[in-house]
């Protein structure tokens, strides 16, 4: 499964036409300072239209590693911003999306994610480095999150500006940071990216956007071209208006594949007196996430088809799906950590393996690759689950490895296999990353489908 956000991230925009001055040169300086926020919500309106290709990874055997794909997304959320404005660095705002609904069509496939009923109010959150979307209602799926983690993000559309009174036709250039942030980028190595005040009347400035770039995402390199125009209101010191146009060409990476697309955004934002959505009450009644961006939380894997869910690190990627099997990949800047297969069972076991019987059936499982258990374990979960726990160090292609082998079952005898596998010596960097899986494991009132312990990698 190829997830929405990695399709259209900081993907292009609008077919860009020459932006040309309108007008003589203003008698004083245009104010480009964005307003400190009081608590006034805004309506938010965003139609994103991608098309181009997915590169997959060279194989002799494919017939063409371009897929074409396109995507075509509408979204609409009242926010409000929480914070007090006196940190750049520390900003929060919480949203409430009316609309948020894409239509994804890869090759013949077409897919339509929305966020769920539960799942509308949404926290942004932005540090120095990154912006965190999730949800009050509970974790959001990998799809949920990167329907909404679009380019140019409300809560720091503004500092793209010099926050400074400057002359028309005064140009800048966004600090790297700042590019990383409103394109959804892990980093910006260097940038072109050039703004000019283009216009400025009757309160509203008109500022264009325009270079290259080069970035990374989860440490695959891309490169970016933008063209655009950003609409600012002077008097109010907030923007009205976004169009940009994005052309990318980025990498195959370990769990997504290659792009090379043009996008087209439109962004329109109204000041509104109230918002009944976000009221006072719903504010306070939200439980939102710490302001420091310190800590990203949880998504969650949901599946009602076959009747489990758990919580996971976003640093996890699932790259695979089948009836019994899914496969997920822990990818750390650009690194292959660790890989994570979920097997539910097929039928209610009626007899729970004892410990011992476990670790003769991972044995079995692995065959020659087998060394020695580095340990064996068996307990509980707050959530009344038994937990069987076996960890294998052994070899494979003359690599040292490890096996971290989980069986997680109710009283009812609904169980799931949980297989963490890993180079040895990345046993210390992944640490724990086990540990929010295993214990959120949940089972469902759903039919399950599943499989036999594996020693697939």
């Amino acid at each position: 499964m190829i997830s929405f956000s990695r399709r259209v991230k900081f993907l292009g925009i609008f077919s860009a036409t020459s932006i040309l001055a309108a007008g003589a040169a203003a008698a004083e300086p245009v104010i480009l300072r964005s307003a400190k926020p009081d608590g006034t919500p805004i309506h938010v309106a965003a139609v994103l239209d991608v098309g181009g290709y997915l590169k997959l990874p060279t194989d002799k055997t494919a017939k063409d590693p371009d897929v074409p794909m396109s995507v075509v997304a509408q979204f609409a959320y009242d926010e409000v911003r929480l914070d007090d404005g006196t940190d750049a660095d520390h900003r929060m705002a919480l949203r409430s999306y009316d609309e948020s609904q894409a239509t994804i069509k890869i090759a013949s496939k077409t897919t339509k994610p929305k966020l769920r009923d539960s799942r509308r109010l949404i926290a942004s959150v932005a540090a120095k480095d990154s912006v965190t979307l999730s949800s009050p209602g509970g974790p959001l799926t990998r799809d949920e999150l990167e329907l909404i983690e679009i380019p140019a993000n409300t809560l720091i559309l503004d500092q793209l500006l010099p926050q400074a009174d400057v002359p028309l036709g005064h140009r800048w250039k966004p600090a790297e940071d700042v590019m990383a942030r409103v394109l959804c980028l892990d980093a910006v190595g260097h940038t072109e990216i050039e703004c000019v005040l283009v216009d400025a009347k009757d309160g509203v400035a008109e500022i264009t956007i325009d270079g290259a770039l080069g970035g990374a995402l989860d440490g695959i390199a891309t490169e970016i071209e933008l063209k655009g125009k950003l609409i600012f209101d002077t008097a109010r010191g907030v923007a009205r208006s976004l169009l940009l146009a994005i052309k990318e060409k980025r990498g195959v990476s370990y769990v997504d594949p290659g792009v090379d697309v043009v996008a087209k955004l439109k962004l329109t934002v109204t000041p509104l007196t109230e918002s009944k959505a976000l009221s006072s009450d719903v504010v306070e009644q939200s439980k939102l996430p710490q302001s420091d961006g310190a800590s990203e939380p949880l998504l969650e894997y949901l599946s009602e088809s076959k009747g489990y869910r758990f919580d996971y690190d976003r640093r996890w990627h699932v790259i695979r799906e089948e009836p019994g099997l899914v496969v997920m990949r822990f990818v750390e800047r650009g690194e292959l950590v660790a890989q994570c297969n979920v097997s539910p069972s097929a039928d209610p076991i009626t007899k729970p393996p004892e410990l011992s019987e476990f670790q003769n059936q991972v044995q079995e499982a692995l065959g020659k690759l087998f060394g020695h258990f580095e340990r064996a374990i068996q307990r509980g979960t707050d959530s009344d689950l038994r937990v069987l726990e076996s960890i294998v160090d052994g070899t494979a292609q003359d690599l040292a490895i490890q096996w971290r082998y989980y069986l997680v079952h109710n009283r009812a005898g609904r169980a799931v296999t949980i297989v963490f596998t890993m180079e040895a010596p990345q046993s210390e960097r992944f640490a724990d990353q086990d540990t929010p899986i295993i214990d959120s494991v949940q089972f469902l009132e759903s039919k399950v489908a599943g499989s036999k312990v594996s020693s697939r990698r």
